[in-house]
């Protein structure tokens, strides 16, 4: 049966996310998932269940429970939206796995959260994270894409995301970082054993030709660059790595937010599927 998914929003993270329906297979011929373009105008919410819509991809920062009144089935918000019970928050990835039928509201956190989110996994389950500092790192310009502040901070994000991680779990400031064409989120953290930068950075490798292959590109140094148009939601920056016995630093983020709309469509089509 041929699932029908709609956009609502006209901002930078719909426009990737219709981009990203382009070349995904899930959309291709016999798919399974069908983009319904439906014009959204002003504050009147379309009765989607007259246009056969079954999930919208919400990105108007607006509320996105209006979406179920209005006839959808499900609803994934990709838009800060502070305030309202979700019943998950999905990193695509990281836990989507835990996405099943009941859930009807999900939010897709925020672009940050995904460029650190499946290196804290890693990290967590292969050394134990004990405490943990995030520190954000971007340019000016990029302060959009790296605030949480409407739905919560990067580290509430993902405590909330894996909820296995430790109570302890802070973050600073960002850093303003001029002339940077990444956004970086810096995590010091204290595992449970001593390692070391090359286990650290081999973990993180392996996954990056694995399972995370997808989601998580492993950069050697500086001239490991990605284009703009890269799908990966996760660049691990492997130079930047730092070990002194249990204490870890590393650094991780994006280019572009086109691999973060890339995993909005990918949790899209879970949903479908549950």
């Amino acid at each position: 049966m041929v699932r029908r998914i709609a956009i609502d929003g006209c901002g930078r993270t719909a426009r990737n996310a219709r981009a990203a329906i382009c070349t995904h297979p899930a959309f291709c011929a016999n798919g399974g998932l069908e983009l319904v373009n439906v014009a959204v105008r002003g504050e009147a919410t379309p009765a989607w269940g007259k246009h056969g819509v079954d999930i919208v991809l919400d990105c108007s920062g607006d509320d996105p429970r209006r979406h179920l009144a209005a006839g959808a089935t499900k609803v994934l918000c990709g838009a800060p939206a502070g305030g309202f019970a979700f019943d998950s928050l999905v990193v695509f990835g990281v836990n989507h796995m835990r996405i099943d039928g009941s859930h009807r509201l999900l939010h897709g956190a925020c672009s940050a959260t995904h460029g650190i989110a499946p290196v804290a996994r890693l990290l967590h389950y292969a050394l134990g994270i004990e405490h943990a500092v995030i520190t954000p790192m971007h340019d000016v310009q990029h302060c959009a894409g790296i605030a949480c502040e409407r739905e919560g901070s990067v580290a509430a994000q993902l405590q909330q995301v894996l909820p296995r991680l430790p109570g302890a779990l802070d973050e600073t400031p960002p850093v303003h970082l001029p002339d940077c064409d990444l956004v970086l989120l810096g995590m010091v953290f204290a595992a449970g054993r001593d390692t070391s930068v090359e286990e650290v950075n081999a973990l993180i490798q392996c996954a990056s030709f694995g399972a995370y292959g997808d989601l998580l590109r492993y950069c050697d140094g500086p001239d490991d660059t990605t284009s703009a148009t890269d799908l990966h939601s996760c660049l691990f920056q492997a130079a930047l790595t730092q070990v002194s016995g249990r204490i870890v630093k590393v650094c991780a983020g994006y280019r572009s937010e086109l691999g973060y709309a890339r995993r909005l469509v990918d949790t899209l089509e879970v949903m479908a599927r549950v």
